[in-house]
């Protein structure tokens, strides 16, 4: 404590990063085990930052997590500012400042607000996690303001094994492992050897996120510690990485909590007509209605323990793993071979492959094979037809686990194709209203994200959102077509007006692209280094009809513009068309990949940059003479 110097102080703004709301001037964590206290881990975190702006005070309130046994120790905080003479001034953190609260049954958390935060001054805080536990916290060298200087340390008793890695795109500055043969001394067995490990990056960027991205743990620059193995002072190993095999079993036995050999109570609850239906895929589609149907999904995902298909069916609501375990159940109850296949969600982030972690996974699907076709169940969404995975589930590879043999990994893909048309018909009246019809058809996603939103909200709820995100329109009729047949296109039918902002005059401005404009561009990184991941391949029409008053000419039109990007990764095509009073537009807009490497990030940028400009184009009426 005390390294700040006038230096700091009098910084106005961080030279590399002038958009800087604060930034870290040196953070440095450190762990080894503590011979003060039974060699128990334990870890010294020390951190500097520099308050550039207001809207960084928040990192003045410091909060520290613990799960169980663990303790939080030597806590010392102190707030510098600059004096009007260009003295430093200091207020220390006091020891009634510093409380904790118990969050849960094994969490608690410690809080303090480090003192007198202006803009311009500088936090220094340090404490210390004292923890029984083998696992040690991932080290972020980069978070969302960037960093002059990031180290981490390490000294791992000789005895424990870790599988460390380098995630992100960012290089070490420092790497510098080592040993020290005499780190500690245990009674009755002597002198201990430690590994070394000392990392540390320089003048770090923020890690700015943008659309279109998975978790940003995929991509911050981190270092992680995964347990491989242990050594007994008797010299017996045990592997705590274990074999994808192995992993599988304990899958089985812990994870799923046994519930998986639940058939004798599904085949007395499936109702026979389903059971006895003698078309295989139609038996599988009608189970899969029947538990989706069934159940509410209480919005938990796969917990990993106490789960209890039993109750959750009799209570009709359950977490991810209780509604797909009991589909899984169900499918086998019905002689359907089936598969439990396990993942990590787009914002739980993507898991190794090099060796099993099994807390890694957070959510479980079905798989079921009929007729050498593959399906991918999850019947905790009413809205998703048979074979359709949530957008949360589209991760990468998912872990198909089989009982019998060796699991195998499979990447999940939707197989279902997403799409929106929109057509709309409108007669501009001599009040200036346009009024007239408007059609939507939606599939895929496009029609699944409606569909919950007509269902869970009213008719009136439903369309002032539609007018909320449409301001300019007014719905005066609205009917809706395949609202809870979801292996069909939803259709809906509106009657609308539309204001214009003046009335007639001799020269009237008007942007034709009313509904689904792309206002501004989703990209605006100089660059990124992480792909671009839309989720699923999506394509949006947009047809319009528009016909004008007798006494106006039309003079000006969106012009013709075809553009794609490359190895047919998209396409935007507007077209335009003036007969006497009416003009017919139609526009056409694909997304044909799901990932864009960040090699496509610049071109994707234009692209879109194009669509924008063109979306702003407008159609010019003129008053006869």
């Amino acid at each position: 404590m005390g390294q700040t110097t006038l230096d700091e102080l009098k910084m106005t703004v961080y030279d590399n990063d002038s958009s800087a709301t604060a930034v870290v001037l040196y953070e440095h964590a450190n762990y080894y085990p503590d011979i003060n206290n039974d060699e128990i881990p334990r870890t010294d975190y020390y951190f500097r930052i520099k308050i550039l702006d207001k809207t960084a005070f928040d990192l003045a309130n410091i909060s520290i997590n613990t799960y169980k046994k663990q303790r939080v120790t030597d806590i010392s905080a102190i707030t510098y500012n600059i004096t009007e003479i260009g003295t430093k001034d200091t207020d220390q953190l006091l020891e009634k400042d510093i409380f904790s609260i118990e969050e849960s049954e094994n969490w608690t958390t410690t809080k303090f607000a480090l003192p007198n935060i202006k803009e311009g001054a500088v936090i220094e805080y340090k404490y210390s996690v004292i923890s029984p536990y083998l696992s040690i916290n991932d080290w972020n060298f980069q978070t969302d303001i960037p960093k002059i200087k990031s180290e981490f340390d390490a000294s791992i008793l000789g005895n424990y094994q870790y599988n460390i890695k380098l995630v992100g795109s960012l290089k070490l500055d420092k790497d510098e492992p080592s040993a020290d043969k005499k780190c500690v001394y245990i009674d009755g067995i002597g002198e201990g050897g430690c590994a070394i490990y000392s990392y540390g990056m320089n003048n770090i960027p923020a890690f700015k996120e943008e659309e279109y991205m998975l978790s940003k743990k995929n991509y911050i620059s981190r270092i992680t510690f995964d347990l491989k193995s242990h050594t007994s002072y008797r010299g017996v190993v045990e592997n705590l990485t274990t074999t994808w095999k192995q992993a599988d079993k304990s899958l089985k036995d812990q994870f799923f909590n046994n519930q998986t050999s639940k058939k004798r109570f599904f085949e007395k609850n499936i109702p026979e007509v389903i059971l006895n239906t003698e078309n295989t895929l139609e038996k599988a589609k009608k189970i899969y209605q029947f538990i989706q149907n069934h159940y509410t999904w209480n919005e938990k995902y796969w917990t990993n323990e106490d789960a209890k298909v039993k109750e959750a069916f009799q209570e009709k609501t359950g977490d991810v793993g209780e509604i797909n375990i009991s589909l899984y159940n169900s499918l086998m109850s019905a002689d359907i071979e089936a598969n439990l296949v396990v993942l990590s969600t787009r914002d739980n982030g993507i898991p190794t492959k090099v060796f099993p972690i099994i807390y890694d996974y957070n959510y479980v699907i079905v798989k079921i094979i009929i007729d050498e076709k593959s399906y991918f169940l999850d019947a905790t969404n009413k809205f998703l037809p048979f074979g359709q995975v949530p957008l949360r589930t589209l991760n990468g590879e998912a872990r198909v686990i089989n009982f019998k043999e060796e699991g195998y990994w499979e990447v999940l893909k939707p197989n279902i194709n997403s799409a929106k048309g929109i057509i709309a018909k409108l007669n501009l009246n001599e009040d200036g209203v346009l009024e007239g019809e408007l059609n939507i058809r939606s599939l895929g996603y496009e029609a699944s994200n409606k569909r919950e939103k007509i269902n869970l909200l009213s008719k009136e709820s439903y369309l002032e959102g539609f007018e909320g995100d449409n301001p300019d329109v007014e719905v005066d009729e609205y009917n809706v077509q395949f609202k809870n047949e979801i292996e069909k296109p939803l259709q809906e039918f509106f009657k609308i007006k539309m204001f214009l902002n003046d009335e007639l005059t001799k020269k009237i401005r008007i942007n034709p692209f009313f509904f689904e404009r792309l206002k501004e561009n989703p990209f605006k990184l100089k660059e990124r280094n992480f792909p671009v991941d839309f989720g699923y391949p999506r394509k949006n029409n947009f047809a319009l009809s528009l016909t004008v008053p007798d006494n106006y000419n039309i003079v000006q039109a969106p012009e013709t513009i075809a553009m794609s990007l490359p190895n047919n990764g998209g396409l935007f095509i507007l077209k335009s068309e003036v007969i006497k009073n009416k003009i017919t537009l139609y526009v056409k807009f694909n997304i044909n990949k799901q990932i864009y490497s960040s090699d496509d990030y610049f071109v994707l940028k234009e692209f879109f940059k194009q669509i924008v400009i063109a979306e702003n184009s407008v159609i010019i009426l003129e008053k006869k003479a």
